[in-house]
């Protein structure tokens, strides 16, 4: 089935799901600040979340297709990189931008994320990198024509830049912040590197045999993703970081600090889940919570 999102299916999702208000309008008026209050509503209504591939019976899992993706962010339940990059290059190309999909190296495994790049944005040939796909998102449109490096990034709690490498890759930095998925690499000078990529446009095909696998396959060295044993939830509403993360609730308050609050029950887990995140299905909460390892401590 072709991937495409009619205007009124577009008109729809941006004005009744993120609420926008005179979407076409505040294009028209300014492509660029358009695009950032896009994202900006993206990320603080659509929930990366690994929540419905875990509840999906393990016999039925396999990569989503289109007609379900636009189901699940039209209901606001979001999803994991596939869902959530992929529905929003078909939302910009409908509104007129020149878009294409990259695939990045995250924690070593090759191209088990894709990304976007916005091309011809604010002149000719200039290459932007928009990514509403993870727990950890630009929210500004990052122009990718810097020499060495990029200047530091810092929305809500997150700081991060882009280091281009003589090969001309780019190297996607993270300042660690070990209260919300501290990472399991190499830190130096407090950063880690979150993702690689080369600026190597690909088909939304290119990806179907990676998404395959990380929406199937567990653990072990095939495994792409650790999304199907990790269960999680994240947005940023206001701009700050609202996220359950396996037995954790994390909230951002007005200074950037992420407090984490230990959830101690499955029944106090589930109804953490019903409160910030009531889009879910309870049925569908429960049966993640069943099929995922998790420690809770009294």
């Amino acid at each position: 089935m072709a991937y495409n999102l009619s205007l009124t299916e577009v008109t729809q999702f941006l004005e009744c799901v993120l609420q926008i208000q005179s979407p076409m309008e505040s294009l028209a008026r300014d492509r660029v600040s358009f695009l950032r209050d896009l994202i900006a509503a993206f990320l603080s209504k659509i929930p990366y979340q690994s929540v419905t591939s875990i509840a999906t019976p393990k016999p039925e899992r396999r990569r989503l297709t289109f007609q379900e993706i636009k189901f699940d962010m039209m209901t606001r339940r979001g999803g994991l990189c596939y869902e959530m990059n992929s529905f929003m290059k078909l939302l910009l190309e409908k509104l007129g931008f020149e878009v294409y999909h990259i695939g990045c190296t995250s924690f070593g495994k090759t191209n088990n994320h894709l990304a976007i790049v916005v091309k011809n944005l604010s002149r000719p040939g200039d290459l932007h990198l928009v990514d509403v796909g993870c727990g950890h998102p630009t929210f500004e449109l990052v122009p990718l024509d810097f020499d060495k490096e990029s200047p530091l990034y810092k929305t809500s709690f997150l700081v991060h830049k882009f280091v281009k490498d003589a090969d001309g890759s780019f190297r996607w930095m993270h300042k660690s912040y070990r209260d919300f998925d501290g990472p399991s690499v190499i830190v130096v000078d407090g950063w880690y590197m979150f993702m690689k990529f080369k600026l190597e446009f690909r088909d939304i095909e290119f990806f179907f045999p990676h998404m395959e696998i990380v929406h199937t396959v567990e653990i072990g060295p095939e495994a792409l993703s650790i999304m199907l044993v990790q269960l999680k939830a994240v947005d940023y509403r206001n701009g700050k970081l609202l996220a359950i993360t396996g037995t954790s609730n994390l909230e951002e308050d007005a200074s950037g600090k992420v407090n984490k609050k230990r959830i101690s029950s499955p029944q106090e887990l589930l109804e953490a889940y019903r409160v910030h995140f009531p889009q879910f299905p309870v049925e569908t909460v429960q049966q993640a919570i069943q099929t995922v390892n998790l420690k809770f401590e009294k």
